[in-house]
């Protein structure tokens, strides 16, 4: 043991710098292995924090037969559900969560929220910590989870404590009714507070599809058996009369752990095709690594090849001389991995916890962690084990001799080996070049709107319930040029409200949008065709061309009906993106609705839209937009943002996805660069003698690097000829998320080559520069 800590310190000395820089290249390879597995752990394990998960189902239903499903439901669907399968042990019809206040003694909480008919949670099947999920059951109580209970109480003990929906004034008290342990944080519903809803809403009304329903059944066998007498219990309600054809499925059921990667409802889900691209990345670049480990150790081999042989003339054994080398191996992989451990802890809180959604606490993720050991282990017995022969194959004579030269087997497999990094390099730079393009393409495509003249802020009760004020005062602020409310914020879901309108044989599908009278003024959406709103209108609509495009009977003054409300069309504008890219904005059909009675204050007033000043300091705008509305709701944080900040929000996986793989990528380029660095280093030792009778001859310095880099533009050329396909296949799978998509063009690869082979070739330059700047003298005397 001595001996192996003496020669692996010995040689840590004499060769620093290549050994600095293979720790350090291990050490990132290890990081960045554990954090893009820890988002893999994250997906493929999400959902199944449940009790039992295998048995709980999402209910999707088809009501026109046209096998387009959806996700929300009417409530009597869900009833329907619950008693037509003795299979089925429980039922959850629940509300869309959302964030809701609190006050608990004087402090106000923002908190996840979730309300359902009855005991909707024993679907999910709560470890309770105190108290019964049963108090669902009971008006005026609420389940809350552990973590809650502390932040609102300071103790898990809350049963019977009483809490404040919105604000104490509001007079709307609540009772914990139990508190249950938290859920993992991959889970569907996360760890919301629970409510019961009114027994009698939306009793028996089929046109209102308001919730979602998940099922859990007694096994997960009797699925086919299940979805069989669901649809024959559907196909005997009226409300459905005109899909009752034969063999029509309205129902469909989803297994939770699916759930995370189905984009019905969500179409910028996860998909299990990026998570096996991520083990894909998180493995080459494992890949890389443990190559530039091998290059580094035999770019040592002519410094040690005479060492270990005297050491065989002195009596050592092959046997011993190759184990010593590969424990020396194993243990630099296994410093690097305590280095890439530390790493880690000091990278948890800076923006690396962005890339993903897991938690990167290490403490968090035992069994990862030890398996990243185990790779560091593999890694290097893996990387000594071809260096420890290599050294030790030559007969001692020759080795001591000196006559040795440069097997041309092993330098076709040190280049394969280096082939394989820029492979990689090049297919991952390709890819997030094709990525960052998409993302170009949708920050500057046209949307039909002014968005970055609009700012949008979240309303609350107290400015909801004083909204004309709210939006007078702020169009009297300094820098607005007005103001308005809406339903939504645009451009932040794929799906809004979707309405069914008309009659037989004019029957329509529309998006909605419910707007104030100046909205399309404010958002700089132009009219086509008839007029915008009036502060007059009451229930009257304005539709996109799209819509015109769909349905070619619809007229101007014709009104379509809504639960026997007519709804007169005033006027048609122009198409906008309102969505996301993954949808064709230009061919959905969109509703712009003012509401009247009998909906004057229904829900259409969620956001404050203002239009900023051309020439306003938009940040400090921002600024006194809030000052202003916390003149309604003092100290509460309206969340004002640009648009274009909420259309990046829309897309946070694929913009997830974009910047791991970009990190990733440029840490493949380093990883590869440092083991060109090897490479190079053994490459110009054992050709020292021929440079040094270059240079006698004649050569210049420039000629000598020359000589280096033609050699790294072929490889570099090659391997990019093989990699480009490859890149390009995994940029077009990630573009199929969009129905709109920018072209795929030939910058992309040029500036892809260009950089890698310019940081190759800087990279063999300065590495070169000693040996073609050596006195000849010096390199060709006898060894």
């Amino acid at each position: 043991m001595k001996t192996l800590i003496r020669n692996f310190s010995h040689t840590f000395r004499r060769f620093m710098t290549a050994s600095v820089l293979n720790i350090a290249g291990l050490s990132i390879a290890f990081a960045s292995f554990f954090i893009i597995m820890t988002q893999v752990d994250y997906d493929l394990n999400f959902n199944k924090g449940y009790k039992d998960y295998e048995r709980i189902y999402r209910a999707e239903f088809d009501s026109n037969g046209n096998s387009e499903y959806n996700t929300a439901i009417p409530r009597p669907l869900g009833e329907l559900a619950e008693t037509s399968s003795p299979h089925i042990t429980a039922v959850s019809i629940q509300e869309w969560p959302g964030n809701e206040d609190y006050e608990v003694d004087g402090n106000l909480f923002s908190e996840p929220t979730l309300a359902g008919f009855g005991n909707f949670m024993e679907v999910f099947q709560p470890e309770m910590v105190c108290g019964s999920a049963d108090a669902l059951n009971i008006q005026g109580q609420a389940l809350i989870p552990q973590s809650m209970a502390l932040r609102f109480f300071g103790t898990t003990d809350a049963v019977g404590k009483t809490i404040f929906r919105g604000k104490r004034s509001n007079n709307k008290p609540l009772t914990i009714g139990g508190v249950y342990k938290d859920f993992p944080e991959n889970t569907q519903m996360g760890n919301p507070l629970c409510l019961p809803l009114p027994a009698d809403e939306n009793k028996d009304i089929w046109n209102n599809w308001n919730y979602g329903c998940y099922v859990r059944l007694s096994g997960t066998d009797k699925v086919t058996e299940i979805e069989e007498a669901l649809n024959r219990e559907v196909a005997k309600v009226n409300y459905y009369s005109a899909v009752k054809e034969r063999g029509h499925k309205f129902f469909h059921l989803t297994p939770i752990a699916d759930v995370h990667f189905s984009a019905l409802g969500d179409k910028s889900a996860s998909s299990r095709a990026t998570v096996y691209l991520l083990i894909c990345v998180s493995f080459l670049i494992v890949v890389v690594a443990t190559i530039n480990f091998m290059n580094f150790s035999l770019a040592e081999t002519p410094m040690r090849v005479r060492s270990i042989n005297t050491q065989k003339v002195l009596g050592a054994t092959t046997g011993s001389l190759r184990l010593s080398l590969v424990v020396e191996a194993v243990l630099m992989s296994v410093i690097a991995w305590m280095l890439s451990v530390v790493l880690l802890a000091v990278l948890r809180d800076s923006g690396v916890q962005d890339l993903v959604t897991a938690d990167l606490d290490l403490a968090e993720h035992p069994i990862l962690l030890a398996a990243t050991f185990g790779i560091s282990i593999a890694m290097g017995v893996a990387a000594g084990a071809y260096p420890s022969w290599y050294v030790t194959s030559f007969p001692p004579a020759l080795a001591l001799k000196g006559s040795f030269g440069l097997s041309p087997k092993g330098r076709r497999l040190r280049t394969a080996l280096v082939c394989i990094q820029f492979f990689v390099a090049f297919t991952l730079v390709i890819a997030i070049g094709i990525m960052y393009a998409q993302s170009h393409y949708i920050r500057t495509a046209d949307y039909g709107y002014d968005k970055d003249a609009v700012v949008i802020g979240d309303m609350t009760p107290e400015t909801i319930a004083h909204a004309d004020a709210v939006t007078e005062e702020l169009r009297h602020t300094p820098g607005v040029e007005d103001a308005v409310v809406s339903m939504y914020a645009i451009s932040s879901y794929d799906h809004y409200i979707s309405w069914g309108m008309g009659e037989e044989g004019e029957y329509v599908q529309f998006q909605v949008m419910i707007v104030d009278y100046r909205y399309l003024d404010v958002m700089g959406i132009q009219v086509t065709d008839g007029r915008n709103f009036r502060a007059t209108d009451g229930n009257v609509m304005i539709a996109n061309e799209a819509a015109r495009t769909a349905y070619p009977w619809l007229k101007l003054g014709e009104p379509p009906t809504k639960d026997g409300v007519p709804y007169p069309i005033v006027g048609f504008c122009e198409n906008v993106r309102f969505t996301s890219f993954r949808n064709d904005d230009h061919t959905i059909p969109l509703l712009f609705v003012t509401y009247g009675a009998p909906y004057t204050e229904w829900g259409t007033k969620h956001f404050i839209n203002v239009r900023i000043k051309a020439g306003t300091d938009r940040i400090a705008a921002v600024g006194e937009l809030q000052r202003v509305m916390e003149k309604f709701t003092p100290g509460h944080d309206f969340n004002f943002r640009f648009i274009d900040q909420i259309i990046d929000e829309n897309y946070r996986n694929e913009m997830r996805f974009t910047r791991q793989i970009l990190l990733f990528s440029l840490l493949a380029i380093l990883i590869s660069m440092i083991g060109v660095f090897g490479l190079t280093m053994f490459e110009s030792e054992y050709r020292r003698k021929e440079i040094g009778i270059r240079k006698i001859f004649g050569s210049t310095t420039g000629e000598i690097l020359s000589m280096f880099s033609r050699r790294y533009f072929y490889i570099l050329t090659g391997c990019f000829a093989v990699a480009a396909p490859f890149g390009w296949w995994m940029g077009l799978h990630w573009l199929e998320g969009f129905a709109e998509k920018t072209p795929i063009r030939p910058w992309v690869f040029l500036a892809s080559f260009l950089l890698v082979t310019v940081i190759t070739m800087i990279t063999v330059t300065v590495q070169s520069w000693r040996n073609a700047n050596e006195n000849p003298a010096n390199s060709i005397k006898t060894e």
